[in-house]
Formats: C-alpha cells, sequence, structure tokens
C-alpha cells in the first residue's frame, strides 16, 4: 500500500513515522508547501530503517505526484493561535479545495483520511469537490476525542484505558458531547460499574478534559502529535488490514439520528473500501439534542462561505 501525506508538519510527520513504525504501508510520499520540510521528513523517518517490520520507501513530491497513492492524509493547517477549529475553514478552505482538484485530476482514485480541521467540515468540503463516493472520504472525527475520554475516565477510575468504551459524539471540536448512556466498562454500563465501584468525579468535568485536552497539549508545545499519529494510523490500519474495525469517524450521514448531509462522528465500520457501514446508537432525548446541535453548527458555518 502507498501513502501520501499533504502537509508535512507535526501531525503529518507523526502519521508517516507511526505507520513506518508500524510496518502498515510499503511506500509513503510527503508533500508540502514548504518542499525543504517535506523532503526533510521523509528523509529523517528513512534514517530508522533499520528499526522498522520491514523496508518502507520514503520520498517527497508535487500535489500530482500523489495520483498513484492508495490513501492520502490530508494534515495541513495549524491550531498554533486559534481558539476554534471552526476558524480554520475560512482559513484554508480555498487551500484545500484547490489542492483536493489538483490531486484527483492527477488520477488520483484512493481513498483521503481527512485530518486537516476543521475535520467535519474539510471532509465535507474534500467530498463534495472530489467527487468520490462518500465511502472514500473519511473525517478523522472523535476518534481522538474518544481516546481522550477512555483514558480520562481509566485514570479516574484506576483501570486499564482498554476496558473503557467510551463515546464522543457530534463535531471534532466545540459542540462534541460525551453520550454517557453508551459508556461501558468491560461488559457492564458505566452506571451499573459505579454502582459496584463507587467512584465520585462530575461528568460535566470530564466532558470539559476531554474537549480542551487539545487546547493544553498545544498551549505547552504548539501542536498535537502523538495522539493524532496513532489515531490516523488505526484507521489506514483498518483500511490496509481490512480489518472491519469500528472507529469514531466522520462519515457522511444520510438519515442517522435525523440528520442529513453533512460530515458528524458515529461509530463506523472501516475496511478495505473506506467506510463500509455507519452505525447509529441508540441515544437518549438529551444526547440526540445535542449531537442535533453539532448538525446545526456546523451547517451555519458551512453556509457562510459557500
Amino acid at each position: 500500500m502507498k501513502l501520501g501525506i499533504i502537509g508535512s508538519g507535526a501531525v503529518g510527520f507523526a502519521v508517516g513515522y507511526t505507520a513506518a513504525r508500524l510496518g502498515l504501508v510499503s511506500d509513503i510520499k510527503f508533500n508540502d508547501k514548504k518542499e525543504g520540510l517535506a523532503k526533510a521528513q521523509a528523509m529523517d523517518i528513512e534514517d530508522a530503517s533499520s528499526f522498522y517490520p520491514h523496508y518502507v520507501k520514503m520520498s517527497s513530491g508535487s500535489y500530482r505526484d500523489m495520483a498513484d497513492r492508495d490513501i492520502i492524509v490530508l494534515a495541513t493547517g495549524t491550531l498554533d493561535g486559534i481558539k476554534d477549529r471552526l476558524e480554520e475553514y475560512v482559513m484554508y478552505k480555498d487551500q484545500v479545495e484547490a489542492y483536493v482538484k489538483e490531486v484527483v485530476d492527477a488520477g488520483f482514485d484512493g481513498i483521503f483520511i481527512v485530518v486537516s480541521n476543521p475535520c467535519d467540515l474539510m471532509a465535507d468540503l474534500v467530498y463534495r469537490v472530489s467527487g468520490f463516493e462518500k465511502e472514500r472520504v473519511i473525517g478523522s472525527g472523535t476518534a481522538l476525542d474518544t481516546t481522550r475520554l477512555n483514558t480520562t475516565l481509566a485514570k479516574l477510575l484506576d483501570i486499564d484505558p482498554k476496558d473503557v468504551r467510551g463515546v464522543t459524539l457530534g463535531e471534532h471540536g466545540e459542540s462534541q458531547f460525551v453520550a454517557w448512556s453508551r459508556v461501558a466498562i468491560g461488559n457492564m454500563s458505566l452506571d451499573e460499574y459505579l454502582k459496584a465501584n463507587p467512584c465520585e468525579f462530575s461528568r460535566d468535568e470530564v466532558e470539559n478534559l476531554v474537549r480542551e485536552r487539545a487546547w493544553r497539549v498545544i498551549d505547552g508545545k504548539g501542536h498535537t502529535q502523538c495522539g493524532i499519529g496513532s489515531t490516523v494510523c488505526s484507521i489506514i490500519d483498518a483500511i490496509v488490514n481490512d480489518k472491519k474495525s469500528t472507529i469514531l469517524v466522520a462519515s457522511l450521514l444520510e438519515g442517522q439520528y435525523g440528520i442529513d448531509d453533512i460530515y458528524l462522528s458515529t461509530p463506523c465500520v472501516i475496511g478495505r473500501k473506506g467506510v463500509e457501514k455507519v452505525l447509529e446508537l441508540e441515544l437518549n432525548d438529551e444526547e440526540i439534542k445535542r449531537i442535533k446541535h453539532s448538525e446545526e453548527v456546523l451547517k451555519a458555518n458551512r453556509a457562510k462561505y459557500e
């Protein structure tokens, strides 16, 4: 499998290095508006070749050079100095639209994974601009937010994060929310677990910690990197190895939760063809209200700039 990465900053590098370290692909090509950066990232990852499961060909190239890729990850833009991901839509919309057209016109016919923020609206844009089937345009969505939730709850409960099955839905942004009715610990609902293993914590506080975690990382180091790199590689792994993994990604909703024509996060089955199933969870009235609020926020912001 051949992987292309457009945007060679911290996130793009983390995706490329993690993919090589895990042996997910055989060929990685970087692109960036700073050509020297793309070349340097490819060289740096190549220098660790002896430590990978197998040799990975590394290179850099133009948008048109991405035509032969099987998967392209879009990781352009930056959150440094920004306090709401939606601000990035107007900043980078035209740039993303232009290079997606160029990549598709060059002959790319694989799968786009959209990490560029706001990833829901950018995935929606890529879907409309590329003309691809909805299954082949995936937003990284709340997959990382869900991992952050699981990690936060695991620390509070003093258990392994792998035993927490949390659900963060909606926008990858300020309107995201935890679907508490769907959170499970092992084979027990959260409420059942807490009845048997009491632990005092504020659900609102947990939700805020999850929502704000990226900003705390960015305030300290200027970008997020490890979490998103590993998250995107879990999506790549599901595609490359046809795993049929259920991941909280942003996909085009077509009636789920009463929502149409917008990319939002809900559990999706990811395999060789991309998004193979969009799963609709049974939510309570408050959770339905909150996911519809995400829909309203994203559609309002999309309408501003169409």
